[in-house]
């Protein structure tokens, strides 16, 4: 199709009607627009590959959006272009486009979320090149489904430095006794994901999170920052607990990042860290990988996921010592 300029494992399923591209799926129809808008220049990648993509990730992708509300980072003149975050749905949506109300400071939210291929499509085809969760599921907004780890280096702070510091993090969950599943951001940095069976609230989850941050800071300060104004912040990886807060949002999983390649948010394994970079997975390579190694992030999506009681029944030394309360830092949504 003129709109592709790489081969995906299936073409987007269109057909032209007159000057506009349509997609059904069931009862659902997609009028996708300005599929040949080069979206990525300095590969010619355009909307249409963009749109090519979250089709052929969506078996892979969609456990980790089900069910969440989602805001969506769009950027319909491409990444070089201007960008916002949608955050309520349009009133132009389909009625078969699924909403979660969400309670915010003085007013909801409705988000949108999605339940299939078809859904992921017609958000896409608002230009939205980045898909954000947020951390629960439902209604039930105040429980995440995960508590997570976000490594983001300051000031050039090489990847060598992040992939160390990942290491850290590794070492501590561990010694707690917890799974966790890492992942590239597709960009700079790396999250960290523990997998959590429901229990916990935000505090808790912000205190969990701040005591290991604090552990992994004090074994190497001159690796790792905690320090909360940027300008502050020396070349270091910074440890940023505050995203563990109710309304907040990051890249999901396999979502495309606005890079110049088309880099996508990759889970990895942990004994892939001396090797993996953010580069080596894009949306054109990410399929064979798939093939390969599977969804690394399937506990993730699906459980089973942990109780942190008895981490922080461990950690409660360091909660007492570093007066970590789970209430530092939370911004109004």
């Amino acid at each position: 199709m003129s709109f592709s300029t790489v081969k995906m494992p299936v073409d987007l399923p269109v057909v032209k009607r007159g000057d506009a591209w349509v997609a059904r799926a069931g009862d659902k129809e997609l009028r996708l627009s300005n599929l040949d808008k080069v979206y990525f220049p300095e590969m010619g990648y355009t909307k249409g590959d963009l749109l090519g993509y979250y089709f052929n990730i969506s078996p892979v992708m969609l456990p980790h959006l089900v069910d969440r509300p989602l805001t969506l980072k769009r950027m319909p003149e491409g990444i070089h272009g201007g960008f916002f975050y949608e955050k309520n749905a349009p009133k132009y949506k389909p009625e078969w486009i699924k909403t979660i109300p969400v309670a915010s400071t003085n007013k909801k939210i409705n988000y949108m979320t999605v339940s299939d291929a078809a859904d992921m499509l017609w958000l896409a085809n608002l230009g939205c090149i980045e898909f954000h969760p947020l951390h629960a599921k439902g209604l039930d907004q105040k429980h995440p489904t995960y508590a997570f780890f976000d490594l983001d280096p300051m000031h050039g702070a090489p990847w060598e430095q992040v992939r160390y510091v990942a290491s850290l993090v590794y070492v501590v969950l561990e010694q707690l006794g917890l799974r966790s599943y890492p992942k590239t951001s597709g960009s700079t940095g790396i999250q960290i994901m523990v997998p959590l069976d429901g229990s916990h609230d935000f505090v808790e989850v912000r205190r969990f999170v701040g005591a290991v941050s604090t552990m992994v800071n004090q074994a190497d300060k001159e690796a790792t920052t905690l320090e909360w104004e940027v300008k502050k912040r020396p070349k270091a990886v910074y440890l940023d607990v505050n995203m563990n807060r109710e309304g907040a949002n990051i890249a999901a999983a396999y979502s495309v990042r606005p890079e110049p390649a088309a880099s996508v948010s990759t889970p990895f394994s942990w004994d892939e860290i001396e090797d993996i970079t953010p580069e080596d997975n894009t949306i054109v390579t990410i399929f064979e990988r798939i093939e390969r190694v599977g969804d690394l992030f399937e506990d993730v999506a699906q459980g089973p996921g942990q109780s942190l009681d008895a981490a922080l029944e461990q950690l409660a030394p360091v909660l007492e010592a570093f007066k970590i309360t789970g209430k530092e830092r939370v911004v109004n949504r």
